[in-house]
Order: structure tokens, then C-alpha cells, then sequence
């Protein structure tokens, strides 16, 4: 089974997306959350997905897992890919520009049932969600994280910020 993990790392109330850049092998363009594939050199999905945050974002500061969220079956990829919900404290001063085209700063606030809608193209498959943000649609698995979770991570951080 292949894994791998992602961050939905929270700054100061906005998750911190990625597009990713075009020159990339796979999902050139996509808006998804930071992460990748299990290492051998990772202790931990969780490790996982911190790894691939800062070789992805150049975040300065702390970066605190609160929990990890049920596994999801990527198609596409064949990873079991596991959601990871981080507290960020600190800054972002850059992305890598081979892995990332820009930041998308998604206020937690703007996740609800009414931004979601299911995928025109694809409304069949299990991860049909989507939703624009400033012009960019976000779709896939990411879209299906962000629409199936969102209620758990948005009380969470409500509480504990």
C-alpha cells in the first residue's frame, strides 16, 4: 500500500493551500493542500506531512499537529493519503518555486456547505466536490478533505485558538 500525507495547516485562522507548479510530472497547476508521499526516512505520516510542508512552503516558526483525520483513497495517485491538522505559528517567507506556483490563503471561515458544489465534469466519481476561490478551482481530493472535514477542524480551531 503506498501512502501519504498532507497539512492543513492553519495561520492565523486561513489554511494554507498550494498551487502547484507546471513544470511538475503530476497535477500540474491543481490547488492542493502540501504534502506527499511516506518516506523511508519519515518516523510518521505525521512527519510526512511536516517534511513535505517545508520542502513546499518556507514557513518560519512552529509547527504543532492537533490531529490526523481518517485516511482517503486517492484513484489517480493510489495513495492512501492521510490528512494531518497542524496549528501554524510563525510566517511563510517563500515557496519552493520548482514544486509551488503560489500560496492560496483560505480563511476557515469561507468553508461552508453553501461554496461547495459538485464538479460539472465529474459528477460521478467520489471526490466530485469543488469550489472557486479567488478565481482558482479547487476540486479532487482536496476539495473532498476540505468538504468532509471542514466542520471538524473549523470547531477546533474555534476553540483552541
Amino acid at each position: 500500500m503506498k501512502l501519504a500525507a498532507v497539512l492543513l495547516g492553519v495561520l492565523d485562522n486561513k489554511l494554507i493551500l498550494t498551487k502547484r507548479a507546471a513544470n511538475l510530472r503530476s497535477f500540474t497547476g491543481h490547488i492542493c493542500l502540501p504534502g506527499g508521499k511516506f518516506d523511508d526516512s519519515d518516523d510518521s505520516l505525521v512527519a510526512t506531512a511536516m517534511r513535505e510542508f517545508q520542502e513546499e512552503v518556507y514557513f518560519i516558526g512552529n509547527i504543532s499537529p492537533c490531529f490526523c483525520m481518517l485516511p482517503e483513497y486517492s484513484l489517480i495517485s493510489g495513495h492512501v493519503v492521510y490528512p494531518i491538522i497542524a496549528r501554524l505559528e510563525g510566517k511563510i517567507s517563500g515557496v519552493n518555486i520548482s514544486e509551488v506556483d503560489k500560496l492560496i490563503y483560505l480563511d476557515l471561515d469561507e468553508l461552508n456547505n453553501k461554496k461547495f458544489i459538485i464538479h460539472p465534469n465529474y459528477p460521478l466519481i467520489k471526490h466530485n466536490r469543488c469550489f472557486t476561490h479567488n478565481g482558482e478551482l479547487i476540486w479532487g481530493i482536496t476539495a473532498h478533505i476540505l468538504f468532509t472535514y471542514k466542520q471538524n477542524y473549523i470547531n477546533y480551531f474555534r476553540r483552541n485558538i
